[in-house]
């Protein structure tokens, strides 16, 4: 079997992973392994209408990736139309914001740019590799590419392979989710009548709703509902779901009357999750998991994506602060305790957000949420989550 030595190795291809890549790249011997081949991202769903708010220039201008993110044509956001409790739908107006109105994303173009910058700061990228075995001795991590008799080794081993978490998963890192919480989400073809450039947030009886026009002219309608609702499986029909969301008067003004049939809904988990800080921080020195996998957002919180280049930012100086095993040790505690801290502030949002919608209180969706908020606690599972197919929004 040949063997191979890096400095670093990253798991998923993603832009957690390829930002990190591009952020030690020019540092750092950085090896990059996704499982799928990159190849067929194309024909993979459009990503669902993630963004990034004005904050994350800063991040992007550290990467050295501001410029070419300006030039590659994602949407500046508009404002925001709420209808979450009562009374009359509230606009925000994301130009008041101090860091800028921010950017809906052409995802495909943003993962591509990302790769692209990672492979010329000097990373390498392997993909389509299959299953992968991560193993632990004597102070340094092997990945075996069992199909293609390959080892690479590391002192460093980061998963960044979204909320799947499948490397901290089979070093028996338990994922601790608090919500089975599930996104149902179609994209509309582009429609020359359609200029609105508003994000549409509105609360439902069982669930919320969210829509934007992506920089591709598509618009996207998401409704995220508990995984046990008698609805969900109904509500995978595209024309019940466009009759269902046509009730909410702030999304009715943007949506088609009458069903396309050629609209697929999609369907994915899209709860709180984060690995258990206990297990992570008896793991063997030098792992670290950044991005979705190591904590993962409600979209209610449109914080995923930035929260993926801010855990990198982090976990970067952490890496480049040490080299032998006493420096991985005390750079993931540092490192997990800033997490805990993100997850503190992030859970006080959310108490906040769905503390919100006086009107369906007595609805199991929100009283559920409500419960939980009053003990202090997360939201309890609801049943199985659906089959994933297609991403979260972020």
């Amino acid at each position: 079997m040949r063997v191979t030595d890096w400095d670093a190795i990253i798991v998923g291809a993603g832009p957690a992973g390829s930002a990190l890549a591009c952020r030690l790249g020019a540092q750092r011997r950085v090896l990059v392994l996704e499982r799928a081949a990159l190849s067929t991202a194309a024909a993979v769903a459009p990503r669902i209408g993630e963004s990034l708010p004005g904050a994350a220039r800063v991040l992007l201008q550290r990467f050295g990736l501001f410029e070419r993110f300006l030039a590659a044509g994602h949407a500046e956001r508009g404002a925001t139309i709420s209808h979450w409790d009562d009374g009359d739908p509230v606009w925000f107006d994301h130009l008041r914001d101090p860091n800028g109105p921010g950017w809906h994303l052409d995802r495909h173009r943003f993962d591509t740019d990302l790769r692209e910058a990672a492979m010329a700061a000097g990373a390498t990228f392997v993909d389509g590799c299959g299953p992968l075995r991560a193993t632990h001795a004597e102070g340094i991590w092997q990945i075996e590419q069992q199909a293609f008799a390959q080892t690479h080794r590391a002192r460093v081993l980061v998963d960044a392979t979204g909320r799947n978490a499948a490397i901290a998963r089979q070093l028996g890192i338990p994922r601790q989710v608090s919500d089975e919480l599930i996104c149902l989400h179609a994209y509309l073809p582009s429609h020359v009548d359609d200029e609105d450039d508003c994000t549409r947030l509105c609360a439902d009886s069982n669930g919320w709703w969210y829509s934007v026009r992506v920089p591709s002219g598509q618009r996207v309608l998401a409704f995220h509902l508990d995984a046990d609702d008698a609805e969900l499986h109904v509500l995978r029909s595209w024309p019940n779901l466009l009759a269902k969301a046509r009730r909410q008067a702030v999304l009715a003004e943007v949506l088609p009357v009458m069903a396309d049939a050629d609209v697929i809904v999609h369907a994915r988990p899209a709860g709180s999750a984060m690995l258990d800080p206990v297990a992570l921080a008896r793991t063997a020195p030098g792992f670290f998991a950044i991005g979705d996998a190591g904590l993962s957002f409600d979209p209610i919180a449109s914080q995923g994506l930035f929260h993926a280049l801010a855990s990198v930012e982090s976990v970067a100086g952490y890496i480049e602060a040490g080299s032998d095993t006493a420096d991985h040790l005390a750079a993931r505690e540092a490192f997990l305790a800033e997490q805990a801290s993100v997850h503190a502030h992030y859970r006080q949002r959310w108490w906040d957000t769905y503390a919100g919608p006086a009107r369906h209180g007595a609805q199991s969706f929100w009283s559920r949420r409500s419960a939980a908020l009053r003990e202090g606690r997360a939201a309890p599972a609801a049943g199985p989550a659906a089959q994933a197919d297609s991403p979260a929004p972020a």
